[in-house]
């Protein structure tokens, strides 16, 4: 082993990173003389007493929530959902529509039929009041000329006869008055008429007229009568009864309405069937979509009630859509399956890295602070993680020496945080395997490396520094294998020093080779080992935390004791990196040095 003391050599720079949260630990003890009583009972426990007993056992903290698999919660009461299932609603809609289209088409069937047999029956009145004028014209044309003579030799009598045998022959002629000249009425088939009355301002033209006689309706033809009297022409007047007229146009409007009735039946039956036909066709289809859905919706409510190999069948017939619903529905079944297997897995990881996170705080020291002798110690692993790969360690050789150990694994999470816990036990056993006097730095970390390498099997390595402190004579036997050198500051001369020390990783290969110095601490020094996840935590701008800061921060917080000046390095480690998260662990040991004044 060499013996060079560096005792006031400078502390070189080392980056390290992160943020921890400290407690407000109790303030310390003074020292009382007792360090011979406390010395000897940390001597006497075995190596899990010195781990987990009179150093400070730290109560179980919480860790991460664990998610529990997640149970199938109470089912909704679907019983209780009021309205018509989908087939219902399909036949009714269905039905409803059927009738609607029917209704409108008979409508118009029948609007378009009346339409037809009114037009019909209008060509037919006009046709058959046309042949009535044309009778009508004929008769009176004819009878215009037949009596011209007996006109003009005032044969009335003879004219009169022969307008009433024109009424016998014709049931239709109702009347047929003749008129001279001079507009007297010279003949008339009617007995209630008086001859040589007026005709009323007739004149002598041909035209016709509806008008009303004995008050049923006729047609009045009225044709000239050139009987050769230099008065001018008299007037033949023949009232055409229209009441045959008005029975054919009766019964052909009976017949066109019984008609449109008859129609009407037809179209009201014809959709009646169609109407049957249509819900035969709609309740079939309707049962044909709606029956898988059912089986879906039974299928939906078997996986919420928990069942995960519930699964969608074939739906032949039921369209695209239900057989894409059934498809979709069967991948997120299987989804589930997995995600809630993940997540099952996922809680058994997170139990188990609790459970390893409460052994790993089971093994570390507690964070209250422990006085041994003039030599006060007290130190914190604040994890980035659940679990951690940082470490640190305090037990008593003998009744003089302390022994102090800090590491770093590398990486993260679970395994580390197992290489660490294994370090931290392969650590005590070295102590246990050699007599207290013939313990050293170069020893332990030599022992300790052996343990790594055979434990992580060159995949995992750690940054450690160790040293053996005589809390009597304040000398300090120390080693480190590529971990940052511990900060030296002293209360009464305000200088800063360090304790460097070279070696390489621990794990790397068993047969790395480690060294020792030596130092010689004096009184009020306060010494602080640390990880790199210190000096290597950043603030917004990226900025490294650092050794500069670290040592400005021991000085102006010297004057704590030393479980106090360990929470105020964290909170100015915290108070640097405020908003960023902790990217590695961060350990912090403080020691105080304070040995009684000479008598």
């Amino acid at each position: 082993m060499s013996r060079t003391n560096t005792r006031l050599d400078p502390a070189p720079e080392s980056p390290d990173a992160s943020d921890a949260a400290p407690g407000t630990p109790p303030p310390p003890p003074e020292y009382t003389g007792t360090h011979s009583r406390e010395l000897t009972a940390l001597r006497g426990e075995n190596t899990a007493t010195r781990l987990t007993g009179a150093l400070g056992l730290p109560a179980a903290e919480p860790t991460s929530t664990v998610i529990a698999p997640m149970e199938a919660g109470e089912l909704p009461n679907v019983a209780a959902i009021r309205g018509l299932r989908l087939d219902q609603l399909l036949l009714l809609t269905t039905g409803a529509l059927v009738i609607v289209i029917v209704g409108l088409l008979a409508a118009l069937s029948a609007k378009t039929t009346e339409a037809q047999l009114t037009a019909t029956s209008d060509r037919f009145t006009q046709r058959l009041q046309s042949q009535a004028r044309e009778l009508g014209q004929t008769v009176s044309h004819t009878l215009a000329l037949t009596s011209a003579t007996s006109l003009r030799d005032n044969n009335y009598a003879f004219l009169t006869e022969v307008a009433r045998s024109i009424i016998a022959d014709n049931h239709n002629i109702l009347r047929v008055q003749m008129f001279d000249a001079d507009g007297q009425l010279v003949a008339d088939s009617d007995p209630s008429a008086k001859l040589g009355e007026s005709s009323g301002g007739r004149t002598a033209e041909r035209r016709w007229a509806s008008a009303f006689f004995q008050g049923q309706p006729v047609f009045e033809f009225q044709e000239p009568l050139d009987y050769g009297s230099q008065s001018g022409k008299g007037v033949v007047v023949i009232s055409y009864s229209l009441e045959d007229l008005q029975k054919q146009l009766h019964e052909l409007e009976e017949n066109n309405r019984a008609s449109v009735r008859a129609n009407t039946l037809r179209i009201v039956g014809l959709g009646l069937g169609f109407v049957v036909l249509a819900g035969v066709l709609a309740a079939f289809q309707s049962r044909r979509i709606t029956k898988p859905l059912g089986v879906l919706t039974h299928r939906v409510m078997q996986l919420a009630a928990g069942d995960l190999g519930a699964r969608a069948g074939t739906a032949p017939g039921a369209g695209r859509e239900v057989t894409t619903l059934g498809v979709v529905f069967n991948h997120m079944a299987e989804r589930i399956k997995v995600l809630l297997e993940d997540v099952r897995a996922k809680a058994q990881l997170e139990r188990e890295v609790s459970l390893a996170r409460t052994v790993q705080e089971t093994l570390l020291p507690g964070r209250e602070a422990v006085t041994v002798g003039p030599l006060r110690l007290a130190g914190l692993v604040v994890p980035a993680d659940a679990c951690g790969g940082d470490w640190w360690f305090r037990a008593a050789l003998d009744d003089r020496r302390v022994v102090i150990g800090i590491g770093d694994v590398t990486g993260h999470g679970l395994s580390t945080s197992l290489v660490a816990t294994s370090a931290t036990s392969g650590f005590a056993s070295a102590m246990t395997l050699r007599e207290p006097s013939q313990v050293h730095a170069q020893m332990l970390i030599t022992a300790l490396n052996v343990t790594l390498a055979n434990v992580g099997r060159g995949e995992h390595q750690m940054s450690s520094a160790l040293a053996v402190i005589d809390v009597y004579s304040g000398s300090i036997d120390y080693a480190a294998g590529a971990h940052p050198a511990a900060a030296i500051y002293n209360r009464n001369t305000r200088q800063m020093a360090s304790l460097p020390a070279r070696g390489p990783l621990l794990g790397a290969n068993v047969a790395s080779q480690f060294t020792s110095r030596q130092a010689q601490l004096s009184p009020g020094d306060i010494i602080v080992w640390y990880t790199d996840g210190l000096t290597e935590a950043r603030d917004g701008a990226n900025r490294l935390y650092g050794t500069q800061r670290l040592a400005a921060a021991l000085q102006a917080h010297a004057h704590l004791p030393a479980d106090a000046l360990r929470d105020a390095l964290l909170a100015d480690v915290r108070a640097y990196s405020a908003g960023q998260p902790q990217r590695d662990d961060i350990t912090v040991i403080v020691a105080e040095f304070s040995p009684a004044p000479s008598p």
